[in-house]
């Protein structure tokens, strides 16, 4: 045996006692070749035993794909009520029935997200709500009260079709307007939002809305604004005993930023702004858009379109009569203007201020030109001086028959 063969052997029993062990193997000096044929037999009969497989991960239970489009089920329902009342969609309860409250938060959210705007609770709208984070809308800002000068008292705005509308009163966030047909409203502190009340003959009417009062008006570009409208009308000739008809409705407006306009009294840049309504009585506007100018602090242009997308009404200003002093500081003010159209060439300005008072205005005068029954008419705008917020009236004048005066049309 050479060497080699003894090191193997000895290597063998070294690293297999143990498995001798199982058949009784005994270390006595026996024939180096049978103890090599015991250790093979052992080797044989017990195999070293394989290495453990590698740990794996524990396999997670894959969620149920969601469907696209499918309807939810009552608890997936519950599922989109509690995420809209997180972002700030006011659903209502969590409790997995679809009512009026989720439809209008669902149609929110839809409008918000570039979805198609359906009110349904859907798998679509569940997995899209799923892969967006919990982000309430923006905040919207807020006003106090109405600014100081912006609707004097006894302001006229003078529109298409001879409506003019007057303001009454001012107190806090409240305006008070009459118009050329004897009806009576009140809104907040600027144009558009539901009028808090009204009266036209013997009917009358509120509101309530669950946008604040003191809300800021208009939206700023690219804003949105959400809200619901509930409103009561009766008939008051029936005395305290009135039947009184319910109704709400939910509302949507935004800014769709600036557009140029052309009304009977200039050209503006406007801001446009759009409201929707739904649902709308019969006859009455679905969608109502105004073009609001800062400068003047009101609209210039307003059409109604019913539910069909009809246009149904449409008003464009004609003159904005300032407000406030005296009988005698309107007359010398009205005088100062004619006077100006008489003779101011076109883009003059003169200045005209109070004899008897600290007030003084600019007015300024455009070109003729002819209008309705070839009377010539002119353009001007009369802007307060040293007051804030800084307001611009401006008017259309034609000359007006025989008498030869400037009056604005629809007044003379």
């Amino acid at each position: 045996m050479t060497s080699y063969q003894g090191l193997l052997i000895i290597t063998r029993l070294t690293g297999r006692v143990s498995l001798c062990r199982a058949v009784r193997c005994v270390a006595a000096p026996i024939a180096f070749v049978l103890l090599l044929s015991v250790l093979a037999a052992c080797t044989a009969r017990n195999p070293p035993p394989p290495a453990p497989p590698p740990p794996q991960p524990e396999a997670k239970a894959s969620p149920q794909p969601v469907l696209p489009g499918k309807p939810l089920t009552q608890a997936q329902i519950a599922v989109v009520q509690t995420t809209l009342a997180k972002r700030g969609y006011e659903p209502g309860a969590a409790d997995g029935r679809m009512g009026p409250n989720t439809a209008r938060a669902i149609a929110r959210y839809q409008r918000d997200s570039g979805l198609k705007v359906d009110g349904t609770a859907t798998s679509t709208l569940l997995s899209h709500m799923q892969g967006q984070p919990d982000v309430a809308p923006r905040v919207i800002a807020v006003e106090a009260a109405i600014p100081s000068g912006l609707y004097p008292v006894g302001t006229r705005f003078v529109y298409s079709g001879v409506e003019i509308h007057t303001v009454t009163g001012v107190k806090g966030a409240r305006i008070n307007w009459e118009t050329s047909l004897g009806d009576h409203y009140a809104t907040g502190p600027h144009f558009g939002l539901p009028e808090i009340e009204w009266q036209s003959g013997t009917w009358k009417g509120v509101a309530e809305s669950s946008l604040p009062a003191e809300t800021s008006w208009p939206p700023n570009e690219g804003m949105d604004l959400y809200f619901d409208v509930t409103s009561q009308e009766w008939n008051e000739a029936q005395g305290k005993n009135a039947q009184r008809f319910a109704s709400d409705a939910s509302w949507s407006c935004s800014n769709k930023g600036s557009k140029g306009v052309k009304v009977p009294v200039g050209s503006f840049k406007a801001q446009a702004i759009f409201c929707e309504r739904s649902p709308a009585s019969a006859g009455a506007w679905q969608k109502r858009v105004w073009y609001y100018v800062p400068a003047i602090g009101h609209f210039v242009r307003r059409h109604d379109f019913d539910g069909a997308g009809l246009e149904i009404a449409k008003m464009e200003l004609i003159a904005i009569l300032p407000g406030g002093g005296s009988r005698t500081l309107r007359k010398g003010r009205e005088g100062a203007i004619a006077d100006a159209l008489d003779r101011a060439a076109p883009g003059t300005q003169t200045v005209w201020r109070n004899p008897v008072g600290a007030e003084s205005y600019v007015i300024k005068v455009n070109g003729r030109f002819n209008g309705p029954g070839g009377k010539p008419c002119r353009t001007y705008s009369v802007t307060k001086q040293g007051s804030l917020p800084r307001r611009e009236y401006p008017a259309v004048a034609c000359k007006s028959g025989n008498k030869r005066r400037w009056v604005i049309p629809g007044l003379d």
